[in-house]
C-alpha cells in the first residue's frame, strides 16, 4: 500500500522524500529584466521549507518576445546565471524542477500583439484581450525546440533538480497536441504522431542534452484518455522520469473548478483528471502526479493506494499557507484548505472572470510570500481580478519596448 508520507524514486535517482507535489502556480515576480529576483529566493526558500516531496516552479518562458504574463522569468542568453545559481540554491531543501513553457495563442495583445500558434486563429475568445494568432513555420518550430533545450540545460547547469515541459493548459505544445487548434497539414498536424512531434523532438533532445541524474518531466492535460495512454508511452520511451496529468485552458479553465461555460465542475472525485490519471498510470511504468482538485485526506489516500497515481499535485492551498504540505503529510491536518474568494453571478460572468479572480487572487499570496508577508485572506476577488488583468496589462505595455530590444539582441547572438 502506498502512503503519502513513502518516499518515490524517479528513474533519474531524484529521490522526493514523500508523495506529496507542490504544482506550479504564476507568479509574475521577476525583475524588469525578466531574471529571477531575491523575491524568488524568499518563495521558493518557504516552499521548499513547507514539506513537500517536491516543488515545481511557475511558468518560466523560453522566448522573452512572448510572455504567459508580465514579469515571468525568461531562460536565455540574456539571463544572469548568477540569478539563476541563487534561485536554485535557495530552492534546494527538496528537489525543485522548473516548469518550461511558451503561452503560444494564450498571449494578450498587451504582452504581444503578435502571438503565435501551430495555425492562424482564433483568437482565445476571453474579452477581447486576445490577437488571433498566426501559424510557426516549420523552421520556427525548430528553434523553438532549441530554445527548451537550452533552458533546461541553462537551469540544470545552475544547479535544479531537472525540468518539466509544460504541454497542458491551452500553451503552446498543448494546442500543437490538440486538433481543436492544430489544423496543420505538414509534419506537425493531422495524425497524433504528427502532432506530438513537436513535444517529442524538445524531449527527446532535452534526455540527451542533460545529465542522467537531472530529472526530464512533461505535464499534460487530461483532454482525450486514448491519446494521452498513447502519448504517454511515447514520453516514457523517450526517456521522462514523471509524467502530471492536469487539464483545462483559459477557455475552459478546468484547472480552477469550472468549466467551458463557467459553471463548477462536479463529478464522483475531488479531482476532475482522476480518470485520465488511472488510464495513463496503467499504461506507463513511469510514475505518474495527478494535479488539481484534492481537498481532503481520504481522498488523497484513495487515490494513491487505488494507483490511480504515484504522487498528488496541490497548488492553490500551498499558495496561501506553504506549510500546510508538511503538515498534511505528516497527518496534522486532514484538509487542504484552499480559501479563495467567492465569485458569484452567473455562469457567463464566472467564466470570464472566475479564472483571473482565482489566479489573480492566490498570485498576490504568492507575492505576499515572496516578500516575507503573511496572507492577506480578506483580499477581494475584485482586487484580484483587477490585478490580474489590468495590471498585468498596464505592466506589460510599460516593459514591452525594453523587453523587445533584449529579444531582439539575444535572437541576433544565437544567430
Amino acid at each position: 500500500m502506498t502512503v503519502l508520507s513513502d518516499p518515490l524514486e524517479l528513474p533519474c535517482g531524484v529521490v522526493l522524500p514523500n508523495r506529496l507535489v507542490r504544482a506550479a502556480m504564476t507568479e509574475s515576480i521577476a525583475d524588469r529584466r525578466h531574471d529571477p529576483s531575491e523575491r524568488h529566493d524568499r518563495l521558493y526558500r518557504e516552499a521548499a521549507a513547507g514539506g513537500p516531496g517536491l516543488v515545481i516552479t511557475g511558468n518560466v518562458m523560453v522566448d522573452r518576445a512572448h510572455l504567459e504574463r508580465a514579469r515571468n522569468v525568461v531562460v536565455d542568453g540574456e539571463t544572469d546565471p548568477a540569478a539563476l545559481q541563487r534561485w536554485a540554491a535557495a530552492a534546494s531543501g527538496v528537489p525543485t524542477i522548473v516548469q518550461l513553457s511558451h503561452p503560444g495563442r494564450q498571449e494578450t495583445r498587451y504582452v504581444n500583439p503578435h502571438p503565435v500558434g501551430p495555425s492562424t486563429g482564433p483568437a482565445v475568445a476571453l474579452g477581447g484581450a486576445y490577437a488571433r494568432p498566426r501559424a510557426l513555420a516549420a523552421y520556427e518550430i525548430a528553434e523553438l525546440q532549441r530554445r527548451f533545450v537550452d533552458a533546461g540545460v541553462r537551469l540544470v547547469g545552475a544547479g535544479f533538480a531537472g525540468v518539466e515541459v509544460h504541454a497542458a493548459h491551452g500553451y503552446l505544445l498543448s494546442s500543437f497536441l490538440d486538433p481543436a487548434t492544430n489544423r496543420r497539414t505538414d509534419a506537425h498536424g493531422g495524425s497524433l504522431e504528427n502532432r506530438a512531434r513537436f513535444l517529442l523532438g524538445i524531449v527527446t533532445t532535452m534526455r540527451r542534452a542533460l545529465p542522467p541524474h537531472a530529472a526530464v518531466v512533461v505535464k499534460l492535460d487530461a483532454r482525450d484518455d486514448d491519446e494521452l495512454v498513447t502519448l504517454g508511452r511515447w514520453l516514457q520511451d523517450a526517456g521522462v522520469d514523471l509524467l502530471e496529468v492536469s487539464g483545462g485552458n483559459y477557455e475552459a479553465p478546468a484547472m480552477v473548478g469550472l468549466d467551458a461555460s463557467g459553471a463548477e465542475l462536479a463529478g464522483e472525485h475531488e479531482s476532475p483528471f482522476w480518470n485520465s490519471a488511472a488510464a495513463l498510470a496503467g499504461a506507463v511504468d513511469v510514475p505518474v502526479v495527478l494535479t488539481g482538485g484534492f481537498r481532503t485526506r481520504a481522498e488523497v489516500d484513495r487515490a494513491l493506494d487505488a494507483g490511480v497515481c504515484a504522487a498528488v499535485g496541490v497548488g492553490r492551498p500551498l499558495a496561501v499557507r506553504p506549510d500546510l504540505a508538511g503538515r498534511f503529510v505528516r497527518g496534522e491536518t486532514d484538509d487542504l484548505d484552499r480559501p479563495a474568494p467567492r465569485l458569484g453571478g452567473p455562469a457567463p460572468v464566472r467564466k470570464l472572470l472566475g479564472a483571473a479572480v482565482g489566479a489573480g487572487w492566490h498570485r498576490i499570496q504568492l507575492a505576499r510570500t515572496a516578500d516575507g508577508r503573511g496572507p492577506l485572506l480578506g483580499l477581494p476577488a475584485l482586487a484580484a481580478g483587477v490585478d490580474y488583468s489590468v495590471g498585468d496589462w498596464t505592466r506589460s505595455l510599460v516593459e514591452r519596448p525594453g523587453r523587445m530590444r533584449r529579444a531582439a539582441r539575444e535572437r541576433a547572438a544565437r544567430h
